[in-house]
Order: structure tokens, then C-alpha cells, then sequence
């Protein structure tokens, strides 16, 4: 049994494919760079961000019906939860494509993404963290149960959106972006004894494929001066670093250093030295839950 999932992002809207006894490796992936959070205007996604995310749907649809799927399952997370015309974009899409959004909570999405990850680390006491186009939602689990979460309204392209004004933050931007953070972080996000971090989404896989390609390291594991020191070389105008970014996630251009300053100022506050990224999250504890309650 192969079941398709949808997941409308901030950043990308990506369509896979999993057989019903291994969720934990898709057997097809196709991403689509949509960049929906920097699409928004006045509190609601613009007309040219409705006519993206419909013209990527209608492509996903249509790539589905060649392929032998029983279930298709979409789901749209901040990219729709935080515009005031997100119901309606629901509506529309069911109406003319025929395709049921799950409009999943903020509290749903760092529980799936909590899900997805506890599959890849078998980890008893750490948090979770999943960087967004959008949001950022983080966990903390105890004896490998979720017993806290949080939850703040910025991602990687929301961040860019608002502070940058060219595609690499200024000295002046990145001040900004950190205050920003942090204040977050005070109002939203408790800290405990812990010393284990693991990590999803696209900042978080990001920064490991360059750090892999820049160091030959490892791209399951860097540190928060790897972090640091990316962000300050990039805001410095490192020209390796620049090129090698463009090279290995060149559609992460303008969005990796905001959600880079993210995961540092993240990482700082809760006293974490090392993150773990794993390649399972959202998607798959979304799917997990799904199949669970079949």
C-alpha cells in the first residue's frame, strides 16, 4: 500500500511517497520552491501567492495520477495557519482540485515533528526543534515522551521577509533579527537539564550539507560555533562560503543565514552545544498519527 503526502511549507511545498511498511524512506520526492511566507501582504497570502500555490497543487495532482497511490494525504502548516485567508485558500483548493488540507495547529505540528524524529534518534531525554519557512516549534522530551513544547511565529523566510532588505542580513539586520529572537525565546520557552538536540527541516539539513561540503564533516552532527561562524562569514561576505552555499542550496540563498541566527540564538538560549539533524520529521510522525488511527 503507497500513500502521497502533501505538505504545504513557508518555504517549499513537497510531495512524497511512502509504502505503508517503511514511512521511514520515501520512495519518491519532488520539491517545489514556492516561498509562500514571503508571499504574504496585509495579513493574508497575496493573489500571486494563491495562484503559486495552486498552479504547484494542480502539478502535484497531476503527477499523482500516474503514479499507484491509495491515499493522498495534504497539509498545510503555518504557510496557511498564520493568514487570515488560510480557511478560504482550504476552500478553494477542495473546489477546484478536489484536495482536502488538514490546516494542522501549531501544537499538531511539534507533535508530528517530534513523532518523525524520535523515529530516527532513539535518545531518552532532548529537545526537538523544527525551523519553518514560518514558525519554529520546539520539544522537549523526558524518558522519550513529549513533556513540554513551545511554539514562535518566525522561520528562515518569514525572518528574511521582515528584516532583510537585500539577500545576505546587514550587521544592522542581523542586531535586529537577534533581538527579535530572543525576545521570543524569554516569552515563549523554558529551559531544562538536558544536553541533546535534534533537528529537522530544510535550515537544519541546510547547514549540514554545507558544512559537509565546506569541512568534510559530517552532516548529521555540527555545533553551535559551526552555526556561528557561518553566520558571521556570510554576513562578512566570505566568498567560499558565499559559493559554496549557492552550490549546494542555491534556492536557500536569501532564507539560510535568517534561519541560521534562528538556530543559534536558539541554541544559546536553551545551553545546547551539539545538534543531531535528522532527515525524518513533520512529514513523517504526520503520517505515523495517520496510519496509527486507520
Amino acid at each position: 500500500m503507497k500513500y502521497a503526502l502533501i505538505d504545504i511549507g513557508s518555504n517549499s511545498i513537497r510531495l512524497n511517497v511512502y509504502n505503508k511498511d517503511n514511512i521511514q524512506k520515501e520512495v519518491f520526492s519532488k520539491k517545489y520552491m514556492a516561498g509562500l511566507a514571503g508571499l504574504v501582504e496585509g495579513g493574508k497570502l497575496s493573489d500571486k501567492g494563491i495562484k503559486k500555490l495552486m498552479k504547484v497543487l494542480s502539478a502535484q495532482k497531476m503527477l499523482l495520477d500516474y503514479l499507484p497511490i491509495d491515499e493522498i494525504y495534504v497539509f498545510a502548516s503555518a504557510s496557511l495557519r498564520n493568514v487570515d485567508n488560510g480557511k478560504d485558500i482550504v476552500k478553494k483548493v477542495k473546489k477546484e482540485l478536489d484536495l482536502n488540507i488538514d490546516l494542522i495547529s501549531e501544537e499538531d505540528e511539534a507533535f508530528y515533528g517530534a513523532e518523525g524524529m524520535k523515529m530516527a534518534y532513539d535518545f531518552d531525554d532532548y529537545y526537538t526543534i523544527d525551523i519553518g519557512g514560518g514558525s519554529t516549534e520546539l520539544c522537549y522530551l523526558k524518558n522519550k515522551e513529549i513533556k513540554d513544547m513551545a511554539f514562535l511565529k518566525a522561520g528562515s523566510l518569514s525572518l528574511f521577509r521582515d528584516y532583510v532588505q537585500n539577500t545576505i542580513p546587514s550587521v544592522r539586520e542581523y542586531d535586529e533579527m537577534i533581538n527579535a529572537i530572543d525576545k521570543m525565546l524569554a516569552e515563549n520557552v523554558s529551559t531544562y537539564k538536558c544536553t541533546k538536540l535534534v533537528a529537522s527541516g530544510g535550515t537544519a539539513r541546510a547547514l549540514g550539507n554545507i558544512f559537509e561540503e565546506l569541512d568534510n564533516d559530517d552532516d548529521k552532527e555540527y555545533t553551535i560555533d559551526d552555526v556561528k561562524n557561518y553566520i558571521y562569514e556570510m554576513i562578512d561576505k566570505n566568498k567560499k562560503v558565499i559559493r559554496t552555499t549557492v552550490m549546494v542550496v542555491p534556492e536557500r540563498l536569501h532564507s539560510i543565514v535568517p534561519g541560521a541566527i534562528m538556530l543559534y540564538r536558539l541554541l544559546k538560549y536553551i545551553g545546547i552545544e551539539k545538534v543531531n539533524v535528522s532527515k525524518l520529521g513533520v512529514r513523517e510522525g504526520y503520517l505515523k498519527d495517520k496510519i496509527i488511527k486507520e
